[in-house]
């Protein structure tokens, strides 16, 4: 079976692009598939997560964001896919979705959503402008995928949400697998909390910020590190200046070494407004790190157990999420490790379930049912 990619493209280190080239990988290395992954903009740049060889990757070379560039997109898209002739083609719900239900060659029509159905009222909706502008891009992204075969999304609580919204459509759920799996998990010693993400409005990092100044005050030899880059670095930066943070606070940049970083933590925390599927905190969870999130839409909730691996605190909650964190600090002595310890082995435990081999396999099974389908 021949399966096509859509993505803008690979050079950059979120997550979307990252659980992207490790299934590519599985699929590409399972029998009968052959796996490309077709970009718009990668422009000679190295992708960021490494790639099996067995991958076949094509960049169209086209700005999908200019005036033209969806005519353009689609015209080149059409052009490659004749060639490649896939069974199914799978969109990640880029500029391209908008497009895929035109193409004459894509073969069975398949998209994954990496984000809640909340994404385009929470990045928009803060005035009445944007609640009406999330309105219109909600309306449309849901006239797209009502054209597709398959749907899958990340979570069963966005599940629920589009097959009341796509009833034509085949709507299923498949959780991200994990990326990694230390044969150690953390020892939860370091005096020290992560955080990952880009660095924009979606992950919220100034309202962790904002907690942390609570945290310092009670555990001023613990710090937080933040990893990832974007358009509020600055912004962040003078917030962690102006609270008198600069020495405890550190936004460490992009890192190739998460696990490292995970492994060498004793909490992770995510303050995001949103989310998919927060790959940052299973891959804690396999690490065996305590996770400390707002209960964001959606994704949180289905990996954190409140009090059993770690703590979910209502959304925009500063002082619940300080609170949060520094119950997982405790009070420096041997109890607060132990109970740092039953937090991460939970959450170890939790981590089971999401191997890449189960995730796989019902990425295979779906994907063959939807290639067998008659029009």
């Amino acid at each position: 079976m021949r399966v096509v990619y859509l993505i803008h493209s690979l050079h950059r280190s979120g997550g979307i692009e990252r659980v992207l080239s490790l299934k590519a990988g599985a699929l590409a290395a399972r029998d009968g598939f052959e796996v490309w992954i077709v970009t718009f903009r990668q422009r000679g740049r190295s992708p960021f997560f490494p790639l099996d060889p067995r991958v076949k990757t094509l960049d169209l070379g086209v700005n999908d964001k200019s005036p033209l560039g969806g005519r353009r997109l689609r015209s080149r898209l059409d052009a490659a896919l004749e060639r490649i002739r896939p069974d199914v083609t799978v969109s990640l719900c880029g500029r391209d979705l908008y497009q895929l239900s035109r193409l004459q060659h894509a073969g069975r029509r398949m998209a994954e959503f990496h984000f809640s159905h909340s994404k385009f009222h929470s990045e928009y909706g803060g005035t009445a402008l944007g609640r009406l502008y999330a309105g219109f891009r909600l309306r449309r992204f849901t006239r797209a995928a009502s054209l597709l075969d398959c749907f899958v999304v990340l979570t069963r609580a966005d599940r629920d949400y589009w097959q009341e919204r796509l009833r034509g459509v085949d709507v299923r759920q498949i959780y991200n697998p994990l990326t990694f799996q230390p044969e150690q998990a953390a020892a939860l010693e370091a005096h020290r909390c992560i955080a990952v993400g880009r660095l924009e409005y979606q992950k919220n990092f100034s309202a962790l910020v904002r907690a942390w100044s609570a945290v310092h005050a009670q555990a001023p030899d613990w710090t937080l590190d933040i990893f990832g880059e974007g358009s509020y670095r600055k912004a962040l930066e003078r917030q962690i200046a102006a609270a008198g943070l600069a020495g405890t606070v550190h936004l460490r940049g992009h890192s190739r070494r998460i696990p490292e970083e995970l492994l060498s933590a004793s909490c992770v925390v995510m303050s995001s407004w949103f989310e998919g599927f927060p790959m940052i905190l299973l891959e804690a969870a396999s690490c065996g790190v305590p996770m400390v999130s707002f209960d964001c839409p959606h994704g949180p909730a289905e990996l954190i157990r409140d009090g059993e691996n770690g703590y979910l605190v209502r959304l925009g909650d500063t002082q619940a999420l300080s609170q949060a964190i520094l119950r997982v600090i405790g009070d420096g002595g041997q109890a607060a490790l132990q109970h740092r310890r039953r937090l991460g082995a939970e959450a170890r435990r939790t981590s089971e379930a999401f191997t890449l081999g189960r995730t796989m396999d019902r990425w295979e099974a779906l994907l063959h049912a939807v290639a067998g389908r008659r029009a």
